[in-house]
């Protein structure tokens, strides 16, 4: 039921990168929606370097234009927009309080797993633990991290960990 709920608040991030050395075409990832207005959360690490961006939302198959407001990525975090929003009514993910989150907590992942085509990839698990840092490849940290053992997979990064009353409590 919590899947089923908050799934039409996922979508699938699409990064046309700048062309990499190793010829990678781009980046897929995962995002969700804020508001009725087209905002979009996801990972800064989804849309850094990219040239443009394309949202697709539930039940599409054809991604909208959008465009990065905001990227912190001390934080791993970007804030997009999405830049067509003819004929769609968004629906928006519902969010937690901070200080809402409890250790043992059920939880559920929900993402665009692996890009493969269809509803999203959703997991099940609880909060391990809370404020983790973990330490990034350019030497910073990001730090008030939730841990958990539901399984994330590549293409995750940006979706929503969800609490069992539907509530975002991380990205």
């Amino acid at each position: 039921a919590v899947a089923e709920a908050v799934a039409p608040s996922v979508v699938t991030v699409i990064s046309d990168l700048t062309a990499t050395p190793l010829g990678e075409p781009g980046a897929i990832g995962t995002g969700v929606i804020l508001g009725s207005d087209g905002e979009i959360l996801t990972n800064a690490h989804v849309v850094d370097g990219a040239e443009q961006v394309h949202v697709r939302l539930a039940g599409e198959t054809e991604p909208r234009a959008a465009e990065v407001l905001a990227t912190d990525a001390g934080n791993d975090l970007a804030l997009i927009q999405l830049t067509e929003l003819d004929g769609v009514d968004l629906v928006p993910a519902a969010l937690a309080a901070a200080d809402d989150v409890a250790l043992g907590e059920d939880v559920v992942a929900i993402g665009f797993a692996l890009d493969l085509d269809g509803a999203p990839s959703v997991t099940r698990g609880i909060v391990s633990a809370l404020d983790r840092t973990l330490s990034t490849p350019d030497g910073g940290a990001l730090d008030g991290l939730i841990q958990t053992d539901a399984a994330i997979s590549s293409g995750n990064s940006g979706g929503p960990l969800v609490n069992a009353s539907g509530e975002v409590i991380g990205i």
